[in-house]
């Protein structure tokens, strides 16, 4: 396994998706809590075009098209599908009313070797150096769907990667 260093989230604050710190004014924690909030309100909303652009950089997705024959259109409706089929297991779970919310418990920084492993692996497959992974954290979240019906509460542990200057979900960790 890799190691990782945790921190608690101390603040005790349960988030619902929304407001969001200005660009660049962030820090990690802070991007990882905004990436995540954009991620829950992308599935309420039914959002795939924004779930892609959340999900990989530019660079990989021109990658996967050309290297899979794929379109833009084709990942994005597979994303609106998956969008679509979280909200209704939520419906279907905890009433059609059902909204969202969640908190961070954890999160830890994954290794150098991490970071480098993924690095290679990118450039290898897109040309030199196109991508640099300069930080990645899997988090521990206590995801809340909350509706008429019931509430239930499941933890998933994402793992979030910050490359060329921007945050991506690597992993859903579901």
């Amino acid at each position: 396994g890799i190691w990782m260093l945790f921190s608690g989230n101390d603040s005790g604050e349960t988030m619902t998706p929304g407001g969001f710190a200005a660009v660049g004014e962030e820090d990690d924690a802070t991007a990882c809590q905004n990436l995540m909030s954009e991620y829950y309100s992308a599935i309420m909303s039914g959002n795939g075009e924004e779930l892609y652009k959340l999900m990989a950089p530019p660079e990989y997705w021109e990658y996967y098209m050309e290297e899979y024959g794929k379109a833009e259109s084709d990942i994005i409706s597979t994303y609106d599908d998956a969008a679509r089929n979280t909200l209704a297991e939520w419906h279907a779970g905890c009433g059609d009313d059902a909204k969202v919310s969640f908190k961070i418990e954890a999160s830890g920084y994954q290794t150098e070797d991490f970071l480098n492993e993924w690095s290679t692996a990118m450039n290898n497959m897109l040309g030199e150096n196109a991508l640099t992974a300069e930080a990645a954290m899997t988090l521990n979240v206590k995801q809340t769907v909350t509706g008429s019906v019931s509430t239930n509460e499941t933890t998933t542990s994402p793992t979030l990667i910050k490359v060329n200057g921007v945050w991506y979900i690597l992993d859903e960790g579901v």
